[in-house]
């Protein structure tokens, strides 16, 4: 599955809601996926509990929905968003992840 079928896929379970009401439904709606994420998370790491990987992945994929759901208000296909980022992860970091380059941020340039 390529990102714009999962976005014209997920869409299809999204409320129909005016603009306005849209981009809250959306920042809340991401705010509550990340919570449910970090519990998950907590339960393991900070309680001792076993991982819960299926829990775990089910909100990794709440969180995909909600992000394709963000790009879906402000009118971006989440293929153009993905793509975007990754040229900009390559000019940030040209061969790869470094401290350095994550201080030196070559994509803000002052010309960006």
């Amino acid at each position: 599955m390529n990102l714009y079928d999962y976005q014209a896929l997920a869409m299809r379970t999204a409320k129909e809601l005016p603009r306005e009401k849209a981009i809250l439904h959306m920042i809340v709606g991401l705010a509550d996926e990340l919570g449910e994420l970090s519990s998950a998370i907590k339960q393991s790491e900070i309680y001792g509990n076993p991982t819960d990987f299926i829990n775990i992945s089910e909100e990794i994929g709440d969180l995909l929905w909600r992000v394709a759901y963000a790009a879906h208000v402000f009118g971006f296909s989440l293929e153009t968003v993905a793509r975007m980022n990754i040229e900009k992860l390559a000019i940030r970091y040209p061969d790869g992840y470094s401290d350095f380059h994550a201080n030196a941020r070559l994509d803000k340039t002052e010309e960006s």
